[in-house]
């Protein structure tokens, strides 16, 4: 049923997958050998997209290097599990001997950090990987085949985290650069740790007492901002350890406590810098921000766990709150309202358990789920029943619901909205009952209905008709083959597909019809002309813009979106659209974007997608997680001031 020149999808994503545990594997040696590189060119910004030792800069020179043999699929997954092997398994030791070279040429040589144990790191790349799945990855964090980490392996990052936050404080000549403020006074090595049990109690209460104080005099959610939220929170904590060390109720900060408070505060600040988060959903999380801090305090876990039930809330209320657009209105959205809930849970909550934090994840995650009229509920019904058939009324209306997400034309020709709805319901629905909703038979049946809507629409863009040429015999092919699958007679197929094909050369004949028309005023043989050489334009220009140029940068960098990417169209009367990125069908050059509820609302091309991307009609509201993208604002913000200081 595969129409999207696909045979490659599933070895790409074992490649995604691998380029991705193996950076985050070699996380410690990767930001120091690219902290160490960035202070060589300091006028580039060194990244995923030019660190030579990157491992997608990696996989991709492997790719372009076996791409002569045109290998199957099947052959590339097996030449991929030896090559993660070979390579990546040994790619922190290359990433430890460049940290050397460079620390031996005095590059930033202070910010070297122990290479991992190695039976840890074997222990790591055996867990099996999260869901790799390009649709779901698109609205949710997969919890599925979590990693499982030790007290070592969490504590890595931070202690990472940690070293260039110190190496800053103690620089002198970092003064102007260093983000992080002095907060309070470091207690002296030494201290036994019923003291510093004590005073780690002292602290958690002082926080508490903060929190009440702040929260009974916040300001309106529009007069505040990242530095003034941080600047309130910093002088209260500051003013607080200053009355406690004079009273003796609170002693000298150690350094573990200092660098989680300065830490989480820069971490705020990065998340209240955010731009894809409307001002109301910055003020809620902004509010959680001692809740976080005492949490990191007694958890440092916090920082290097991607799943850790307080990075997941908080990631959960930004990407609930993501396609806001029109703020106003949210004082009366549900939602809105059920996360401003949770908010105060969580602020009333004394002593935060992993547990707590989960069941409220579970609680919002279940509440956004039985709100308007999403598939969630059926699809949850069917995947609980063993028998999809008892549940035959639910398979049927998560089917219809499926095929009208898909309609984004109101004047579809009838009979292609009939045949979506009968027949090839009908094959939608025994598809469920054999593999379940999202079989690996699905994707490919959505997509044929994705083409199939593609060959009939009425407007048509330059090459539609040689795409159309190719791509079309195997639609019907695959068409006649589901259609018999559903139980259609072969009488029927054969008018379907008749009946089919009159609307498909119709719609072309439109497209056709209304190019000459915009041509009308030329003379004949010149109207004509450009008709043969421009069939199926409808731009209400005369002339299609030129393509870009293949190394345009706005080109390469829609070709590097990933699934679940969430951009910003402007919509009717520039009202702006937030929809996230949810499938690509290279043979029919389409790019499908849904809105938060997962229906499509925006089909673009991918030269078309990259001209509005840089005419600045589309931006790119946020890809990963909240805190994801915030920890990394907080290493590179300390990476920066580590060059500065160096």
């Amino acid at each position: 049923m595969s129409l999207v020149d696909n045979d490659y999808l599933e070895a790409i994503i074992a490649m995604e997958g691998m380029v991705n545990h193996a950076r985050n594997c070699d996380i410690q040696q990767y930001i120091s050998f690219t902290t160490r590189l960035q202070t060589l060119f300091p006028n580039s910004q060194i990244n995923e997209t030019n660190n030579p030792l990157d491992p997608e800069q990696i996989g991709e020179s492997f790719n372009d290097a076996i791409r002569p043999l045109a290998l199957k699929a099947h052959y590339l997954l097996t030449i991929y599990r030896e090559f993660n092997k070979a390579v990546f398994h040994n790619l922190e030791g290359i990433l430890a001997s460049a940290n050397e070279v460079m620390i031996g040429m005095n590059i930033v040589p202070n910010l070297d950090i122990k290479a991992r144990n190695r039976e840890l790191q074997k222990t790591k790349r055996a867990i099996n990987r999260p869901t790799t799945d390009r649709e779901t990855r698109a609205f949710s964090e997969s919890s599925e085949n979590t990693p499982a980490k030790t007290e070592k392996s969490n504590a890595d990052l931070f202690a990472m985290m940690q070293t260039l936050a110190q190496g800053l404080a103690n620089n002198p000549n970092a003064s102007g650069a260093l983000p992080i403020p002095a907060i309070g006074t470091v207690a002296p090595a030494g201290n036994v740790a019923a003291d510093i049990q004590h005073q780690q109690a002292s602290l958690l209460e002082m926080l508490t007492n903060i929190q009440t104080t702040l929260e009974n005099n916040k300001p309106s959610a529009a007069g505040v901002t990242a530095d003034g939220a941080s600047g309130r929170l910093k002088e209260s904590i500051n003013e607080s350890l200053q009355a406690g060390s004079k009273e003796g109720t609170i002693g000298p900060l150690d350094n573990k406590s200092a660098d989680v408070i300065n830490l989480v505060t820069l971490l705020f600040e990065a998340i209240w810098k955010d731009e894809s988060l409307p001002v109301v959903m910055k003020e809620l999380i902004g509010r959680t921000q001692i809740s976080i801090m005492k949490i990191a305090l007694t958890d440092t876990s916090f920082f290097e766990e991607a799943q850790h039930p307080a990075r997941v809330i908080l990631n959960e209320f930004a990407m609930a709150g993501i396609a806001w657009t029109e703020t106003e209105l949210l004082q009366n959205d549900s939602v809105y309202q059920k996360i401003k809930e949770l908010v105060e849970r969580i602020l009333a909550e004394k002593t935060i358990s992993n547990a707590f934090l989960q069941g409220l994840i579970n609680e919002l995650r279940q509440f956004k789920n039985s709100r308007g009229n999403i598939d969630a509920g059926l699809e949850q019904r069917i995947r609980e029943t063993e028998d999809h058939s008892e549940r035959l009324d639910d398979v049927s209306a998560f089917v219809t619901q499926k095929i009208e997400e898909r309609i984004l034309n109101d004047d579809l020709d009838p009979s292609i909205r009939s045949l979506l709805h009968s027949n090839f319901h009908e094959f939608l629905v025994k598809l469920v009952l054999k593999e379940g909703p999202g079989g690996s038979s699905w994707k490919p049946a959505m997509s044929t209905i994705d083409v199939l809507l593609w060959t009939v629409k009425k407007e048509k863009q330059p090459g539609d008709k040689a795409r159309y040429e190719k791509i079309n015999p195997r639609l019907l092919d695959n068409l006649e083959k589901a259609l018999a699958i559903g139980g259609t007679s072969k009488t029927r197929i054969t008018k379907i597909i008749r009946q089919l094909k009159q609307v498909q050369e119709f719609s072309f004949h439109l497209a056709e019809t209304k190019t000459a028309k915009q041509f009308a005023p030329l003379a004949p043989e010149a109207a004509q002309a450009l008709a043969d050489v421009a069939p199926g334009i409808v731009s209400k220009e005369r002339t299609e813009p030129a393509p870009l140029p293949r190394d345009d940068r706005y080109v390469r960098q829609v070709d590097k979106f990933p699934i679940g990417i969430w951009l910003e169209f402007k919509g009717a009367a520039g009202q702006p659209v937030r929809c996230t990125f949810a499938a690509k069908i290279d043979s029919i050059d389409k790019m499908f974007f849904v809105n938060h509820q997962g229906v499509k609302v925006v089909e673009l091309t991918r030269m078309r997608l990259a001209r509005e991307l840089k005419a600045g009609s589309v931006k790119i509201v946020s890809e990963g997680s909240l805190i994801d993208r915030a920890m990394e604002s907080v290493i590179s913000s300390l990476r920066s001031s580590a060059r500065a200081a160096s």
